[in-house]
């Protein structure tokens, strides 16, 4: 009896093991590149490339009827063995408490929502290490130092949405602000609604006071005020199976920024003072039925804009995908990226093959 009660207990033990065990998860996405005129300057390079891999564990234990704790924690890998992506940096990484029917609140260092506003049809050359719209417009930060609270999807309206997050002021403060740092000193939010019976998803998004890039000025860490729209739709429902369009526009601007004469006195950048941005982008996939292609496109601008002048950086391109399942596949791209303000050495083009692959 005293044996059958034991193994009742172990079995009983790693059943409760297993439920609260952490998932491990991660993608690995490298690429062969050849890239003409890197960094406007002329010189040609051949590149093989990390794109953002990862590896991550995370999970939710349920604590009461109603409430479970929610965590994640998320290193970036260097597949490649250099570049951007620096073994175990960190990338996503939250705890938090999860609210049945309500929503979850989280703290920790993760994507803002305005960057997350924007889904999977609106950066067709998404976590690219060239071509990421990181490297056009403003926006997509991970934010250190913030706590954020997300609606449970089906709370008000089935598939809406809101989300808010807060960043404490010992975030480091940039030169180009008046901001006081003793309390929350950054704000980003987003409005999504999704409608899978209709093949709709659309985002409202704003930040305040957060930092980020504007890259036609190879400024960095410029706290901004921004709004962003997004949208995509399938048309499946409309008879074009396979065909999904895609849609953004934002504008940014630097908030709490000092005047012309305190840039000038502190030898800083004067443009910051009078500086927008606004930038959009269009794309289209179509998966072709019954196989495992699919072939996009998109078009992508930001133009940057002082008193005195204006500089706008352009990128188009096209993708092959040749999807093994869900969670590998094969890729090809070409992509060219144009700056109006240089006379020369103005265009840069990536060509790339490359594979990814998820678990």
């Amino acid at each position: 009896m005293k044996k059958v009660l034991l193994a009742v207990a172990v079995a009983s033990f790693g059943l409760s093991a297993a439920q609260a065990a952490p998932t491990l998860y991660g993608k690995l996405n490298v690429s062969l590149n050849q890239v003409d005129n890197k960094d406007f300057k002329g010189t040609d390079e051949t590149q093989l490339n990390s794109n953002a891999a990862r590896i991550g564990v995370k999970g939710e234990e349920k604590l009461t009827d109603n409430v479970a704790v929610v965590y994640q924690a998320e290193w970036a890998i260097s597949t490649d063995g250099s570049g951007s992506d620096t073994d175990l940096s960190a990338r996503n990484r939250f705890l938090g408490l999860k609210f049945k029917d309500v929503g979850t609140l989280k703290a920790g260092q993760y994507d803002s929502y305005f960057k997350t506003s924007a889904g999977k049809y609106q950066d067709i050359f998404n976590d690219d290490t060239n071509l990421d719209i990181t490297k056009t417009m403003y926006g997509e930060e991970r934010l250190k130092n913030v706590v954020g609270f997300e609606t449970d999807k089906n709370l008000l309206i089935p598939g809406l949405q809101f989300n808010i997050m807060a960043q404490t002021g010992e975030n480091t403060s940039s030169l180009y602000t008046t901001k006081e740092r003793d309390s929350f000193s950054g704000v980003s939010t987003s409005l999504t609604y999704e409608n899978k019976d209709i093949g709709l998803a659309a985002g409202l998004a704003g930040n305040f006071g957060i930092a980020g890039n504007y890259n036609a000025l190879s400024l960095s860490g410029i706290e901004s005020d921004a709004y962003r729209l997004t949208g995509s739709l399938d048309l499946t429902k409309a008879g074009l199976d396979g065909l999904v369009l895609g849609a953004l526009w934002q504008h940014a601007e630097p908030s709490d920024s000092p005047s012309f004469d305190a840039l000038t006195a502190a030898k800083l950048d004067t443009r910051v003072a009078s500086l927008e941005e606004q930038a959009w982008l269009i794309q289209a996939t179509y998966s072709i039925m019954n196989t495992p292609w699919a072939v996009k496109g998109q078009y992508q601008s930001a133009k940057t804009e002082w008193t005195g002048g204006d500089r706008t950086l352009d990128q188009y391109g096209v993708g092959v995908d040749y999807n093994f399942n869900k969670q590998a596949r094969f890729y090809g791209l070409i992509a060219q990226q144009k700056r109006d303000w240089q006379d020369n050495d103005d265009k840069k083009t990536v060509f790339g093959l490359g594979m990814e692959y998820n678990f």
